[in-house]
């Protein structure tokens, strides 16, 4: 098992913790950026990622005030 299998098995289960708080039918996508670095960054979703970056410029457009807060 590679190091990114490793971490997708354990991001996974994180993500389907978090699924849990939500209504049936939610979608969850993690993205981990790497500014310094492409190919490090990391996606993992269970959703259309056309959909997902809609879902982010629609946040994005509406300001820092509606982003849901997280760390930064």
């Amino acid at each position: 098992m590679t190091l990114l299998d490793e971490v997708s098995d354990k991001v996974a289960g994180h993500m389907d913790e978090i699924l849990k708080c939500f209504k049936a039918g939610a979608k969850i996508t993690v993205l981990v950026r790497a500014p310094d670095k492409a190919t490090g960054d990391f996606c993992l979703s269970d959703d259309d990622l056309g959909e997902v970056a809609k879902m982010v410029e629609r946040r994005r457009l509406a300001g820092p005030d509606n982003w849901s807060k997280g760390n930064g």
